[in-house]
């Protein structure tokens, strides 16, 4: 049973922080200072934030049995381009694994475009790098209200914070790897759908796991190189680096990024899909690349139904394969504190 932050109509809420704050990693200037408040408010199922001049806003999923004494696992999942929280919320099977698992899962919401130059550019979509639309045009800072989400929702519930995870499909997974590679002080670990990593590394970045689902026959984003994907948006056709951007690429290098060694594994081959990779990292980390062989854009059990056009088109897993289990139990295995079982 799907339960939300409790509604209430644009009350602005703040409390003093009770816990610990999500910052930038440094903590050189800490000036012993006291932290203010974090302002958030309730839009009915929503909890929202002033975030760079924009109103940003997630739904929250909260198991019924959670014991609200015991901190637990968060997880951050993002929806794709021209998605919304609640369609995301409704495909991904996380509320599912949050009510067996005992973990807090919130939905958030990209940016709205004003100004695009099609109908299309008008969607939400993430600013994960040269991707996507008016979001990574107009620079909006997803990295930023992310973190900002976070702190705000270690204020309101008892979350574990070496127990952050991301996810997303799509759009929202190329975002979900923005954050793995500018926000590892946060994350745990990240396991998403149907994208690759589209910015560059920064110095700031610590090794975390990451774990990449791909369906094979994806018509959307393309298994081999996304410089013909998604033809309803530009930045595909023109940035040079989408020509050297593919799932088995986007494995390699971040297994370069967490400073990987030894040759390529096999970690999991059946008739419905492959999982690959590499173990021996720093941080104790791993890497994984997921083939589902006759997966499309859509790798998840569940249909994509918006009651568009697009609900004929990204048709899921029809139950074959549970992408999202399967990255659930490669990402819970991880937390900053805990080095990872064997």
């Amino acid at each position: 049973m799907k339960a939300f932050v409790p509604a209430t109509v644009l009350l602005l809420l703040t409390t003093s922080l009770a816990g610990c704050t999500v910052g930038d990693g440094d903590s050189s200037d800490a000036n012993d200072e006291p932290e203010e408040p974090l302002p958030y408010f309730q839009d009915g199922d929503f909890t929202c934030i002033e975030h760079d001049n924009l109103t940003r806003c997630w739904l929250t999923h909260i198991p019924d049995n959670l014991d609200p004494n015991e901190p637990v696992p968060l997880i951050i999942d993002l929806h794709g381009y021209a998605s919304t929280s609640s369609e995301q919320m409704g495909l991904s099977s996380f509320d599912d694994i949050a009510d067996e698992e005992g973990a807090i899962v919130i939905y958030p919401d990209g940016a709205v475009g004003n100004n695009g130059e099609w109908d299309l550019e008008q969607n939400q979509a993430w600013n994960s790098g040269w991707c996507c639309a008016h979001s990574a045009r107009d620079d909006v800072d997803d990295v930023g209200f992310i973190e900002q989400l976070v702190n705000v929702s270690l204020e309101i519930h008892n979350i574990d914070e070496n127990r952050i995870y991301a996810s997303g499909w799509s759009n929202g997974c190329s975002m979900a790897q923005r954050l793995a590679m500018e926000s590892s002080h946060i994350f745990a670990a990240v396991g998403c759908m149907a994208f690759y990593l589209l910015t560059e590394p920064v110095d700031s970045y610590s090794p975390i796991p990451i774990m990449e689902v791909h369906g094979f026959l994806d018509q959307v984003v393309l298994y081999e190189t996304s410089a013909e994907s998604v033809p309803f948006n530009r930045e595909m056709w023109t940035n040079p680096e989408s020509y050297d951007t593919g799932a088995i690429e986007n494995m390699y290098e971040w297994g370069s990024h967490n400073g990987c060694s030894g040759s390529l594994e096999t970690f999991e081959l059946n008739g419905l899909y492959s999982i690959q990779g590499f173990d021996d990292c720093d941080n104790g980390t791993s890497v994984r690349l997921m083939t589902i062989y006759a997966g499309q854009h859509n790798p998840y059990a569940n249909d994509f139904d918006d009651g568009t056009l697009f609900g004929n088109v990204f048709i899921g897993t029809q139950g074959l394969v549970q992408s999202s289990y399967i990255v659930w139990d490669f990402i819970s295995q991880y937390s900053k504190d805990v080095e990872p079982e064997e």
